[in-house]
């Protein structure tokens, strides 16, 4: 299941000649995981545990009304 972002506004920047949608409240993303019970799953010892560590990049690009920073990756755990 994808993501499920918030409303974006949508604003027009003036250097690029275009409007784009963007977010200007904080906002948190949130991804639904489900582990299954199959044979493939046992075998990596999921069942029974508590907890589990999912690891993962955030990849995004900041932008204000003057200019648009690089892309950036951030690790998550």
């Amino acid at each position: 299941m994808p993501f499920q972002y918030p409303l974006s506004e949508i604003s027009f920047f003036q250097v690029l000649d275009e409007r784009m949608p963007v977010f200007q409240k904080p906002f948190r993303l949130v991804q639904e995981l489900i582990l299954e019970a199959t044979p493939q799953a046992q075998q990596t010892g999921v069942n029974g545990k508590e907890s589990v560590t999912v690891q993962g990049t955030l990849e995004y690009q900041a932008c204000d009304d003057k200019m648009c920073h690089f892309p950036s990756s951030v690790p998550l755990a």
